[in-house]
């Protein structure tokens, strides 16, 4: 009689985690498909969902959808089972520092700038499922992880690397990033060049001058550099309309 190998705890959580999960998207969600607003959104759209794009750079005026609807497309992807993973992260530069000075876990300091993205995929996934991907924020399949920590993963697995605000990265940081990314992942990069804290080239913008000098296939540029662009009504467009008069923004 062939004994039946006992599984470690390690493999036992590799094994169930994913069929828990599953079972809360059918317990709890099944939200309608993302509809573009604008012709841009639409153009975004088309470049989250293409295989072959491999990383794309949308930039622009806030409240024209950038990160939410990378969030949704990445979220509806994982729920589907077509990727394992989702990577969130963002430069830490409001107070000049890293929030290693912070106390608390990598979620705890993170949580306040990347809830936005958090909450989209919460809501696309459910709350069951989401709790169980998030975990810690370090070890699940949904990860939340500093510029820094990002600079030295490799990621194999079929996954999406969302970098929010990557206006406030150097070019160094950029470019250790790109060199880590491989076929099986999707590097969504969003931000606006007007509001960084950041002195000299951001990295966003080295890595936008690049891919057009070298035409580098596989990379896709958005840019919501308009008025028009912005669905986020009230005061975030009569705000920006402002800038703009001022001469504070770009058009």
């Amino acid at each position: 009689m062939v004994q039946k190998k006992r599984l470690t705890r390690k493999e036992k959580v590799s094994v169930e985690v994913p069929r828990v999960i599953k079972e809360k998207f059918i317990e709890e969600r099944n939200p309608p498909s993302i509809t573009a607003k604008t012709d841009k959104q639409r153009a975004y759209l088309k470049m989250l969902n293409d295989p072959n794009i491999q990383a794309i750079c949308c930039l622009g005026h806030a409240g024209a959808g950038k990160t939410f609807l990378c969030s949704v497309v990445a979220a509806d992807k994982y729920r589907r089972g077509e990727i394992e993973k989702i990577i969130v992260a963002r430069p830490y530069v409001q107070t000049g520092k890293s929030s290693g000075s912070k106390p608390g876990s990598i979620l705890q300091k993170l949580y306040p700038y990347v809830r936005n993205v958090l909450d989209t995929i919460k809501s696309r996934i459910g709350a069951g499922a989401f709790e169980i991907a998030l975990q810690d924020g370090e070890h699940g399949q949904i990860e939340v992880q500093e510029l820094e920590s990002i600079r030295g993963r490799s990621f194999d697995t079929p996954s999406w690397l969302i970098l929010d605000e990557i206006q406030q990265s150097t070019p160094e940081e950029m470019l250790a990033i790109l060199t880590r990314v491989s076929d099986n992942c999707k590097l969504v990069l969003c931000g606006d060049i007007n509001q960084r804290d950041i002195k000299g080239e951001s990295g966003l913008e080295w890595f936008l001058n690049f891919a057009e000098r070298h035409n580098l296939p596989g990379v896709g540029i958005i840019n919501f550099d308009s008025v028009d662009d912005i669905i986020r009504g009230g005061l975030c467009r009569d705000v920006i309309k402002g800038m703009i008069k001022d001469g504070k923004l770009k058009k």
